[in-house]
């Protein structure tokens, strides 16, 4: 089955773009890691808030709230896609690098992503 591309564009044939459902997820995944609580209109808590992370100063406790707040986040708004089974952050000269193990639901196929976002600045 295919679904809508995400960002949504219109493919070669002018329809549109759409895509297999493990890229729907990971797609999804990364709407709900880089959106800001507050950004979206009738979603007020939806996101996970990780581009203010981006300045803050790096520690082993910060690493640490930052998988807390990953696994949280996309358990929290993807609950019936996936299974988080592991979630690694690393901080180096200013971007994020995330990598997420996850089973999809509700086959259990192991799948595995991987984010970067840099600082603007």
């Amino acid at each position: 089955m295919n679904y809508p591309d995400f960002p949504y564009r219109i493919d070669t044939q002018g329809r549109t773009a759409t895509t297999h459902r493990f890229d729907l997820i990971r797609d999804r995944m990364e709407q709900v890691l880089f959106t800001e609580p507050g950004e979206r209109v009738m979603m007020p808590i939806f996101g996970c808030g990780l581009n203010r992370l981006l300045f803050a100063g790096v520690s082993d406790a910060l690493i640490e709230d930052t998988r807390t707040l990953i696994a949280t986040a996309l358990q929290s708004w993807m609950q019936d896609d996936i299974e988080v089974t592991d979630v690694s952050v690393l901080f180096d000269q200013g971007a994020m690098f995330i990598d997420v193990s996850y089973l999809v639901l509700p086959s259990g196929d192991p799948q595995q992503a991987q984010f970067v976002r840099e600082s603007a600045a």
